[in-house]
């Protein structure tokens, strides 16, 4: 009994020997790829030796902004303090008149620079480095510095403010350098390590780690001058590695080393990192480099709609479902691809949580194989999955039915186009000027309305001084008026005139409700110009040293 009982026991031990033995590799094949990975994490010495002599660091020489435009001075006017407005025309020193022969000849005269730095990387064999647009934007020298110290001059071979990428061509550059590879951004998810590599602060070949905090953000840029929209880098990679200035133009690279982002931008109130950095994904680069390289600029595919997404609020303002998905057409750009397929915006206002939206344009739902929840799905997918001259299929709700809508995408108009419209917009500003009464105006108090004997609750602009030679001077207007009506609009105070002065050009006609004397007349006069306004004060300073104060 003793002897099979020890068989047994012999037995079950063999086989328990046997067993962990068979089992001991997988647990060592387990830790060994749990090490792998910890080491990754925890040490970007490979990636980053094998990385950085790709990443190079940009510095540019750009002329400084000195001019100041008499509009831009205008702006700045503090037209409520008249002893401040009194300095302001001072300082044009508004000379005496003299014969051209005697005024002394310009000089011309080397224009001061600044000095800015960034972060650029190897995209090509033949050495074309890519940045941001802002670093090297209006740049006359750049200087490329790689990694050993190495410094070579460089030039601009194509420029998109729109996504804020440029490539750089290098004289005599090093061929012994890699191209870095460029990853699939649409691959990324939210958590996973990356790692940044530029130049913060100008200290070269810095790596900084973190993991990708949020994905699908997006960038506004400069507005559209017809809708009032901006335009917007869409998809932007948002991660908590440390970004500060410099790093731009850099690359956000995964555990592979792929750059999945170039390093676009931080959001600090200190202008330092806090935590929120963001990146131009890669889908995006691999679409506009090419053609910067190819054609030196890069056309986006282009809708011409501005639109806001639907939330709960607006769906009850429009009777729908409370959960309704979508991106509500606010206005169409004209001879746009939507006005030409015949989307439609909204023309009727209503205020909304103090805002003002038009509640009666289309709902887009779906754009190709995407749902759409608001402007920036639709924006990510011309991004991402379009070009100029594709035909898409948009599925709207319009009047309360679903139906579905075929265009051909254009270009959208470049910076560049835009910029002039708004130059030209400001120029006209210029000339003409904003609209003018010619009337100091101010709010009535109690204090007026029991000096100048008024009804209880007597409302509107009470005029306390009127500008000789003025609109209103021409049409007769007395200190004591009250303006109470322009055109069929009732005003308040002195803040409605100015709102619905704001709607009208020099040189249109307006009607006037005025109260005085305890009557109402009605008073026609053709508004002037603040330009009249600033000849006014300006001869009266150069006459008299002092001016005569007027608001409206």
């Amino acid at each position: 009994m003793k002897l099979q009982t020890k068989k047994i026991i012999f037995s079950l031990l063999l086989t328990l020997i046997i067993g962990f033995g068979a089992v001991a590799p997988v647990f060592a094949q387990t830790a060994l790829t749990e090490q792998t990975v910890v080491e990754a994490r925890t040490s970007l010495n490979g990636l980053y030796e094998d990385i950085n002599p790709s990443v190079v660091y940009i510095a540019v020489a750009v002329p400084a902004d000195k001019s100041s435009t008499y509009h831009q001075r205008m702006e700045k006017i503090p037209w409520d303090n008249f002893e401040e407005l009194f300095t302001f025309f001072k300082q044009f020193n508004v000379p005496e008149e003299q014969d051209q022969d005697q005024q002394k000849p310009e000089t011309e005269s080397t224009p001061n620079m600044t000095y800015g730095s960034g972060t650029g990387f190897i995209w090509d064999s033949e050495g074309h480095i890519v940045t941001n647009n802002h670093v090297i934007e209006n740049a006359t020298e750049i200087t490329i510095t790689y990694y050993d110290g190495l410094q070579r001059k460089a030039t601009i071979v194509g420029a998109d403010p729109d996504s804020d990428l440029a490539v750089l061509s290098v004289e005599n550059y090093k061929k012994d350098l890699k191209p870095l590879t460029i990853g699939d951004s649409n691959q990324v998810k939210v958590g996973d390590f990356v790692a940044a590599i530029g130049n913060p602060f100008g200290n070269t070949g810095t790596i900084t780690s973190g993991i990708v905090s949020a994905l699908g953000r997006s960038f506004a840029l400069g507005r559209d001058m017809n809708t009032g929209g901006s335009y917007t880098i869409p998809d932007m990679i948002q991660t908590d590695a440390a970004i500060n200035p410099g790093n731009s133009g850099g690359v956000l690279i995964n555990l592979n080393g792929d750059v999945i982002g170039v390093v676009n931008s931080f959001a600090s109130s200190t202008h330092s990192s806090a935590g929120i950095g963001y990146a131009i994904p890669s889908n995006l680069a691999k679409r506009v480099i090419p053609k910067l390289i190819s054609d030196g600029k890069y056309q986006h595919p282009w809708i011409g709609i501005s639109g806001i997404a639907l939330t709960p609020e607006i769906n009850e303002l429009l009777e729908a479902d409370h959960d309704q998905r979508g991106a509500l057409v606010q206005a169409v750009q004209p001879s746009s691809p939507a006005e030409k397929a015949g989307l439609q915006g909204g023309k009727e206002i209503t205020d909304l949580l103090g805002s003002k939206i038009s509640v009666d344009g289309d709902i887009i739902t779906r754009i190709g194989d995407r749902d759409v929840k608001g402007m920036d799905d639709i924006i990510a997918y011309l991004a991402s999955n379009t070009s100029v001259g594709d035909k898409i299929t948009l599925q709207l709700i319009r009047d309360g039915k679903v139906m579905k809508q075929e265009l051909t995408l254009t270009a959208r108009p470049s910076y560049e186009e835009r910029t002039a419209a708004a130059n030209s917009e400001t120029q006209t500003q210029q000339q003409i000027g904003e609209a003018w009464i010619g009337a100091y105006v101010k709010d009535i108090s109690a204090k007026d309305v029991k000096s100048l004997k008024l009804p209880e609750g007597t409302v509107g602009a009470l005029i306390s001084q009127v500008t000789k030679d003025s609109p209103a001077d021409d049409a007769k207007l007395q200190e004591n008026d009250i303006i109470q009506k322009f055109n069929d609009v009732e005003l308040k105070d002195v803040s409605s005139l100015k709102t619905e002065l704001g709607k009208f050009t020099p040189g249109e006609r307006v009607t006037l409700t005025i109260f005085r004397d305890g009557k109402t007349i009605e008073v026609r006069l053709t508004l002037g110009t603040q330009n009249q306004m600033i000849f006014l004060c300006l001869q009266i300073l150069k006459r008299t040293g002092s001016l005569t104060p007027s608001k409206f």
